[in-house]
């Protein structure tokens, strides 16, 4: 489920089903990595899209969340309203360091889109979709 008019209508009667919100989180820095950096919001957004495909009805796919210069006080401030939303569980998704305590968090292997061809490009992607469903199965089946 995505973060739009239907989805947030839907996600209103569905929470108890939709119990974890994925949050792709990346820098947005303009500095010396910010080639890097627009790579790495890039697969961001193939693997999303994918996830989402997967996990239709379980899954809440939220906006991207950036930061500039490491800070993470909004991307807490949004955990929180995730959590009283009625998300049971939230996963920031992302090629950073994270240490945002009571929160998952998936890394993502860093992979310079940029020059390469289309078939290889999709076949790396699809290895780190793969990866992130494994992950978020295995948080679903935790106890915590």
């Amino acid at each position: 489920m995505l973060y739009n008019h239907q989805g947030l209508k839907v996600l209103k009667d569905e929470i108890e089903f939709v119990d974890t919100a994925l949050v792709p989180f990346a820098s947005a820095d303009m500095n010396d990595g910010a080639r890097d950096n627009a790579s790495d919001m890039e697969m961001l957004q193939m693997i999303t899209i994918q996830l989402e495909k997967q996990f239709k009805g379980r899954l809440f796919i939220t906006p991207a969340m950036m930061t500039v210069e490491g800070k993470t006080d909004v991307l807490s401030a949004y955990v929180s309203q995730l959590k009283s939303f009625g998300f049971k569980r939230v996963i920031i998704l992302t090629h950073l360091e994270n240490s945002l305590e009571s929160t998952h968090s998936i890394a993502l292997n860093r992979i310079p889109l940029e020059d390469m061809d289309a078939e290889m490009k999709i076949s790396l992607v699809n290895d780190e979709v793969k990866n992130a469903m494994k992950q978020i199965i295995g948080i679903w089946n935790r106890r915590d």
